[in-house]
């Protein structure tokens, strides 16, 4: 097994020139596959940054309907051989992968991939959610660690977690700085914290193993399709830390209730609970309260840096949003400080 997992936000400091690109390889690619293009639906940025890594367009293949998906700057290792890894790993009658109809391989010259895919409509979660919605997605997220993870095609890192979690927020403030120079949300003390931060979490994962798993099992991800539930984003598979795709939908579901209308703290905070409720009922987390206070401590610090940086600044909720975040850093520190 000599395939290793992706670092997808690491790619950004590379740069992509994808977004000026666009037009030129769809139309190459659905040369090449006889895709019937509709329209483009939607595109993966950085943080909401102008440059896009992929972009996914609607349309037709060979009479039945069909999603295409363009990668346009390249992975470590390829979404086809994740897509067909897990297929053929899964044990889950429930969680599957999108049905991968045909691709293109990474072509040097052109720089993409392309891959054809079953589309998928339904997600399993809002961006308001409620307690049926979320029972679904546990139910899923309780289904996937069970039947999903048995059999990893990835090869396991050499490095530590303690490594790696210096290493990503070692580049997660460069691209944080790229991004936004200046940014009216961060405050003065922040990247000390930030700091104080990483030093917990280097401390605190000494002696802890990496889990394989899916790394970015969230609201965006998850979609039904008759009685089985596709879950997308598979470039994301890898070892991360134990609990860390526990706490991962929450991260980034809270973030984007920015762009719900109207939406207050008081709904924020509901939504939070509901998620909590949820979250702190799985075993595992009753199990390791540490590490779970660690995947928390890892997450609010990433948001702190970055993430809840990336939220829409015209949305009124966006300052709240940036404050709980950094309230949470200094309560889970001090937390596992003890």
């Amino acid at each position: 097994m000599d395939q290793k997992q992706n670092e997808v936000s690491h790619l950004y400091l590379q740069g992509s020139d994808l977004n000026q690109r666009e037009e030129a390889v769809l139309k190459d690619a659905c040369q090449k596959t006889g895709f019937v293009p509709e329209k483009i639906t939607s595109r993966s940025s950085w943080w909401g940054s102008r440059e896009i890594g992929a972009f996914f367009a609607s349309g037709n293949y060979h009479g039945q309907d069909a999603t295409l998906k363009i990668q346009g700057v390249k992975p470590t290792t390829s979404e086809v051989y994740m897509i067909q890894a897990f297929t053929k790993a899964n044990k889950s009658k429930l969680v599957r992968p999108p049905k991968l109809y045909a691709f293109l391989p990474w072509n040097e010259e052109k720089r993409y991939e392309a891959l054809i895919l079953e589309p998928v409509e339904k997600r399993v979660l809002n961006t308001l959610t409620n307690k049926e919605e979320l029972n679904n997605f546990f139910a899923a997220y309780r289904d996937y660690r069970q039947n999903c993870l048995g059999s990893p095609w990835l090869e396991k890192p050499s490095e530590t977690i303690s490594q790696r979690v210096a290493d990503n927020f070692k580049k997660w403030r460069e691209a944080s700085f790229k991004l936004f120079p200046t940014h009216p949300f961060r405050k003065n003390g922040d990247l000390n914290l930030i700091d104080k931060a990483v030093e917990v979490l280097v401390k605190g994962y000494q002696n802890v193993e990496f889990e394989f798993q899916h790394g970015h099992f969230s609201e965006g991800d998850l979609y039904e399709k008759s009685d089985q539930i596709i879950l997308l984003s598979n470039l994301y598979w890898g070892w991360k830390p134990p609990l860390y795709d526990a706490v991962f939908g929450q991260h980034w579901f809270l973030y984007h209730l920015a762009d719900v209308k109207d939406v207050t703290p008081e709904i924020v905070g509901e939504q939070r609970k509901l998620w909590f409720e949820r979250i702190e009922n799985l075993e595992t987390v009753k199990q390791n309260p540490r590490l779970y206070k660690l995947a928390l401590l890892e997450r609010a610090a990433a948001g702190l840096n970055l993430d809840a940086l990336s939220v829409n600044q015209k949305s009124p909720i966006a300052p709240y949003l940036v404050t709980e975040t950094r309230k949470k850093v200094m309560t889970l520190i001090k937390a596992l400080e003890k």
